[in-house]
């Protein structure tokens, strides 16, 4: 389905994020001027009759849409309820000179407050399908529909699988201190091969053996203040959603039977490999240890990958128009994101190892059984953890557990702030020592978040809480983002900065991050 952009609308909203940018600079100006001339009280929203805006008049100098003076009352806008994306918006006839941008509604912030909140984020992101950053705009205006690869319960997790879930909770929460409402679904595949494999040897159920593990995985992610996701769909609830799909891939020549298998006929479409950027002949010398066993000799190309496969296995066998049998890895997703956020999605997260064939054979089934495309606008892969440069893996057993880590006195803080402090899709290679000095900072923090009273401002706060918001919309840059953390509470504790100023901002910030900093819950 072809998606028309209103190329006019685009190019008047990129004007206006323009002037987001300059009305950041000018606040940054209005900093330093108050940092040598003394602080000044500044209201914020007083043109807001309400916290929503609902469109309330904004006052503004001639010529200038968002600021009357560089210290004045901040003039932060929202998108509209009426499709505030670049797909939804048409321009009116006439926009007045002077007036609010048209495809946002003023809103009122709370006093004290010059960031852009319930703004445009101004956010750019590295889209691994298209191999560049790209500016974020949901499909749903305010709300982001993000679907993370969960775990696969058959053994426990580890720090590479933790990387992965304390950044896209942290993603989450960056949206949400922007206002937005994130819709997170978080699956956990309960029904693969492995499942088979190990609740046999353990002699377990695969539901016993879910549920051990399940609650294990729960328990350390609840340790390092890891929200849970909205919905925690599992593999083996959604069955006939992934019998409808594949049906729907028969019907429309996607996708061929054999002897009780179903597999998907990757010849049909040109889509297949986007991920992994490879043509076909380049995919097939692309190996890598997430790639499933499947029957070869049944296949029409080898690069064809399985939807259905017949199984007698208790627990993980269901009745299908194909015989008894189980569905195929990569189209349990594919329907638990169609059930749960629908045809297409803003994010995708997971893994590296996930890319292909993973995540480029859920692109190709998607579109092809549902019609609409693409499947998601914006796909996230953090980098692999490391163990003395070798990838950790549960089949090599070369791990590091989070539930270790904190039996031996490492927080919460410090393991979060060690995953954090790599840029997320770079490989991280984990060293005992590299973890103690991250709990270092994370004890830096906390000594800082502890801080009252103080002297007077002689440096302002709100420049270091623009670097950290200026991180975290360029890609989310954690390190970055984490680098501005450190030197509001180095302010702090040389007294550069008063606690009764400094200390809120740093305990906000340093919650988008998922930092406690001695709070409880």
């Amino acid at each position: 389905m072809a998606v028309v952009v209103d190329a006019d609308r685009h190019d008047l909203c990129r004007s206006h994020r323009r002037q987001e940018l300059e009305l950041r600079e000018r606040h940054q100006l209005a900093d330093a001027l108050e940092a040598a001339e003394g602080p000044a009280a500044h209201q914020l929203g007083a043109a807001s009759g309400d916290d929503r805006g609902g469109g309330a008049a904004v006052e503004a100098d001639a010529g200038d849409a968002h600021v009357a003076s560089p210290r004045a009352t901040s003039r932060i806008v929202a998108p509209r309820g009426d499709g505030g994306s670049p797909r939804g918006w048409r321009a009116p006839a006439v926009a007045g000179e002077g007036a609010v941008p048209p495809c946002y509604d003023a809103v009122r912030l709370r006093p004290g407050r010059t960031r852009v909140r319930g703004a445009p984020t101004l956010l750019e992101v590295y889209n691994s399908l298209s191999g560049r950053k790209e500016e974020f705009w949901p499909l749903e205006d305010r709300v982001v529909r993000m679907y993370v690869c969960g775990i696969t319960p058959y053994d426990v997790g580890h720090l590479g699988h933790a990387r992965v879930f304390v950044f896209f909770d942290t993603v989450r929460r960056y949206f949400e201190f922007n206002a937005y409402r994130v819709r997170h679904v978080q699956n956990i595949t309960d029904v693969d091969d492995d499942m088979v494999r190990v609740s046999q040897r353990l002699g377990l159920t695969i539901a016993e053996l879910t549920e051990r593990n399940q609650q294990l995985y729960l328990q350390e992610m609840d340790a390092l203040n890891v929200q849970r996701p909205d919905l925690f769909p599992k593999a083996s609830e959604h069955i006939d959603g992934m019998i409808a799909l594949v049906q729907a891939l028969l019907r429309s020549g996607h996708a061929y039977g054999v002897d009780g298998y179903v597999f998907f006929d990757t010849a049909t479409t040109p889509r297949f490999g986007a991920l992994a950027g490879h043509d076909r002949e380049g995919l097939r010398h692309v190996r890598n240890d997430s790639m499933p066993q499947e029957p070869e000799e049944l296949k029409r190309d080898a690069l064809d990958f399985l939807l259905w496969q017949p199984s007698e296995q208790a627990g993980a066998a269901f009745d299908s128009p194909w015989g008894r049998g189980r569905p195929g890895w990569h189209i349990e997703c594919s329907a638990m994101v169609h059930a749960a956020l629908g045809d297409r999605i803003d994010i995708h997260g997971g893994g590296s190892d996930l890319r292909y064939p993973h995540h480029d054979s859920e692109i190709v089934q998607s579109e092809c059984a549902t019609g609409a495309a693409p499947y998601v606008s914006l796909w996230m892969h953090i980098g692999t953890e490391l163990l003395e440069g070798v990838k950790m893996s549960k089949s090599l057993g070369n791990l590091v557990k989070v539930s270790e880590l904190l039996v031996r006195g490492h927080t919460p803080d410090g393991i979060r702030l060690y995953l954090l402090g790599t840029p997320y899709r770079e490989q991280q290679d984990f060293s005992p020592a590299a973890l103690s000095q991250w709990e270092q900072r994370a004890a830096t923090l906390a000594r800082a978040a502890a801080a009252a009273g103080g002297p007077p401002d002689r440096l302002r706060v709100q420049p270091l809480r623009n670097e950290f918001t200026a991180a975290m919309d360029d890609g989310f840059d954690t390190p970055r983002a984490i680098a501005a953390l450190l030197r509001i509470a180095d302010g702090v504790e040389r007294q550069r900065l008063a606690g009764e100023t400094a200390v809120p901002a740093l305990l906000e910030l340093a919650g988008v991050l998922g930092l406690r900093l001695g709070r409880e819950g």
